[in-house]
Formats: C-alpha cells, sequence, structure tokens
C-alpha cells in the first residue's frame, strides 16, 4: 500500500511539473476582481478592483453593487489617500517564506492567485497601493528557484519604465540578471532574452553601465558574436556620453574582438562553401579599419585595457599568418606568427592574472610558439596556464595542447 502510495505521489508530481513546463498564461489563469479598502480621507471602504487601463489612466472598479471609474493620475483630487489589500493569512505565511529564500513549489502555487491579481496594478504609485515590493519578491523567488519561463512571462508583461519611475529599478535589474541567466543556460535562448533587453532603460548610471556589459559579455562568451556586437552597439553611445566612465575604451575594444571570431567562423564556413568568403572579409575589414582607429590613441600601458588592445592585435596577425600559410608562403607567415607572439607577449607582460582575456592570450602566445617550432617555449606557457586556470576550460585546453606536443628533447 505504501509503494503504491509513493507511486501514485510520484505521478501527480510528474504531472504537475509537465503542466508548469508549458507556462500557463497566469494572469489569464488568475483573472477576477481584486477585494481592497479604498481611504477616503481617514475611512476604509470596500471596494474591488476590477481593471486597470493605464494608457487611458483609468482605474475601474465596484464598490456598493454599482461600477466607478478613478483616473489613476489624479486619486488625490478624488479624496482617495490610497488602497490596502489584506491578504489571506496562509498566501502571507506563502509569501514571507518565499521572501525569506525558503523556496519551494508549494509556497509559488499558493501565492500565485494572489500575486496575479496584484501585479495587475503595478502601475499605480507604490504610496497608493504598497504591492510592489511583494511582487518583486515573487520575481526574485522565481528568479532564485529558476524558474525562468515565468521570470520572463511576468517581466516581459509588466511596464519596467514605469516602475524605474516608482523608484523600483529592482525590476530591471531583475531583467538583467534573469537575461544572462537564460543565455548562460540555453544560448539558444538569446533572441527571446535580448527582447526582454529592449525594454529595459539603460540610465546614465555606472551600475547600469557595468550590468548592461556583464549581459554582453555573457554573449561573447557563449561565441554569440554578432549578438554581442548589437548589445555592445547599443551600450557604446551611452557611455561615450557618460563623463569619466571606465567603460568607453573595452566598449571599443570588444566588438573588434567578435569581428575577428566572425571572421574565423565564416572562413571555416567557406572552405566548404565559397559565399562565406565575402561574409568573411567583411568581417575582418570592419576588424581592421577599427582598430586602425584605437591604435591612433592606444589605451595606455599601464591599464587593463592594453593587454585586451595588444590580443586584438595578436588575432589579427595570427589572421594574417593562416592567410599566407594557405597561400605556401611560409617565409611571411612565419613573419606574422613572430608578430604575434610579439604582440600578445607584451600585452602578458602588463596584464593581471584576474582578467578575463589573459588565459586565452597565453593560450595564443603559446600556439605561436608551436606555430614557430618553439615548443619548450609552447609547453611551459601550456604548464602555466594549468596552474594559473586550474579547473576551467582553459585547463583543459592545455592539457589537450600538451598531448599534442611532441616530448621534450
Amino acid at each position: 500500500m505504501r509503494n503504491l502510495l509513493l507511486t501514485f505521489l510520484i505521478l501527480v508530481g510528474s504531472t504537475i511539473f509537465a503542466v508548469a513546463q508549458q507556462s500557463p498564461d497566469y494572469f489569464k489563469v488568475h483573472a477576477g476582481e481584486l477585494p481592497v479598502k479604498a481611504f477616503y480621507g481617514l475611512k476604509a471602504q470596500p471596494m474591488s478592483l476590477q481593471a486597470i487601463d493605464p494608457k487611458k489612466g483609468i482605474i475601474y472598479c465596484k464598490q456598493g453593487g454599482g461600477n466607478i471609474q478613478l483616473e489613476l493620475r489624479s486619486l488625490d483630487r478624488q479624496n482617495i489617500k490610497g488602497f490596502v489589500f489584506d491578504w489571506p493569512r496562509n498566501e502571507r505565511q506563502a509569501m514571507m517564506m518565499l521572501v525569506n529564500e525558503q523556496y519551494d513549489e508549494r509556497f509559488l502555487a499558493a501565492v500565485r492567485p494572489v500575486i496575479y491579481k496584484l501585479m495587475r496594478y503595478l502601475e499605480i504609485p507604490n504610496q497608493y497601493f504598497p504591492i510592489h515590493g511583494d511582487c518583486l519578491g515573487y520575481v526574485n523567488a522565481l528568479l532564485g528557484m529558476e524558474k525562468f519561463d515565468e521570470a520572463f512571462y511576468v517581466l516581459a508583461r509588466i511596464n519596467l519604465a514605469k516602475l524605474d519611475e516608482f523608484g523600483f529599478r529592482e525590476f530591471s535589474e531583475a531583467s538583467l540578471d534573469l537575461a544572462g541567466k537564460m543565455i548562460i543556460a540555453d544560448p539558444k535562448s538569446a533572441k527571446t532574452a535580448r527582447a526582454l533587453l529592449q525594454r529595459v532603460q539603460i540610465r546614465d548610471d555606472s551600475g547600469d553601465h557595468a550590468s548592461y556589459l556583464r549581459l554582453a559579455n555573457s554573449l561573447r562568451d557563449q561565441g554569440l558574436y554578432n549578438e554581442a556586437i548589437s548589445e555592445y552597439a547599443r551600450l557604446g553611445p551611452i557611455v561615450r556620453n557618460s563623463v569619466g566612465s571606465p567603460y568607453k575604451t573595452i566598449l571599443e575594444l570588444w566588438p573588434i574582438y567578435c569581428y575577428i571570431k566572425l571572421y574565423e567562423s565564416y572562413m571555416q564556413f567557406a572552405a566548404r562553401d565559397k559565399r562565406y568568403a565575402t561574409a568573411a572579409n567583411k568581417m575582418f575589414n570592419t576588424a581592421l579599419q577599427t582598430i586602425k582607429k584605437i591604435d591612433e590613441n592606444p589605451p595606455p600601458r599601464q591599464s587593463n585595457e592594453y593587454s585586451l588592445y595588444k590580443l586584438i592585435r595578436s588575432l589579427i596577425r595570427v589572421q594574417y599568418a593562416r592567410q599566407y600559410e594557405a597561400a605556401s608562403d611560409n617565409a611571411k607567415s612565419a613573419d606574422f606568427y613572430r608578430q604575434s607572439v610579439l604582440e600578445v607577449t607584451e600585452g602578458i607582460v602588463n596584464a593581471r592574472v584576474g582578467l578575463e582575456w589573459l588565459p586565452e592570450s597565453l593560450i595564443m602566445a603559446a600556439e605561436a610558439y608551436e606555430n614557430l617550432e618553439l615548443n619548450d617555449a609552447a609547453r611551459n606557457v601550456y604548464k602555466q596556464v594549468k596552474i594559473f586556470y586550474k579547473s576551467t576550460k582553459w585547463e583543459k585546453i592545455s592539457d589537450e595542447k600538451l598531448a599534442g606536443l611532441p616530448p621534450p628533447a
């Protein structure tokens, strides 16, 4: 009997999970009137909120058996001091558990019938209807429980710009956080995540710039170079107009890096289909034209960006070396490999270990040594990478490279 009951519970749990995965239209499922207390002066009167039309600025309500309309932007002139919603006891307890990071599917299920009614009225200023904290708590719980589908469902439907005005920028920050997590969890979700990004206003604020830059970088890390370029292009003009921003140079360099990586990808396809060669050349020429502008005023040697600048110059020289190698011009190929080593090494000397592009710079230097048949130098660099970047993809790459080297003499 016990085993039969356990099997039944497992089947029920699986069914609930499968239904949840279908992302129901929660606003529709949990539609309905919201009972509140409306304060006229100091006196509370029962009222039901039925709907809100932000474009018309109207709150539709029911009171005393009749329908009334309140003007959203002039509640004071209508003698409305505010609304209060009294949570049912069990639902309130479930909400508090979620806010305190006691994550459980049962708490979500208990809260949904209330929270989706409340979220319809987020465009009522918080001083009139203080529901924004609870709604934000629910969104944060979804992120904490990795309920990315439902979190996207919510954040894509609420007015982030209006919530910014109300002082609840945290909803926009949650959107940035969600987009980054979606991209990392599944690169194929990048298009969907970027649709959410377009709804987030980027302020002239260093915190906003840093958050958005991290997001663009996550696209780049996933090999989504076209998408990363688009987001760098959105952030770049905002940062350029920001006095003393520390991100101006990095936002000039990363797109060039992406163009080079796109060139590499297109060239692989061009080996099988010549039509890709035109696109590849376009990417390479864009990278060359952009780096020439930076060459006129390169980053200072003592800056972090200097080593990235040198990595990019090294990557370009490697491309030239490969082109001459393909044309069987070994002398010119070797010359460009030597140039690539000089470029990337100069950047490494001035870099600190924590820079995200440093391991790639070291791998670049080691590969260039290999191409010049300086295998002992290459081996030493790969070993250094294994020490400094243990338990990362760079350690794995170094192991593979070391395995491919001839044994030391």
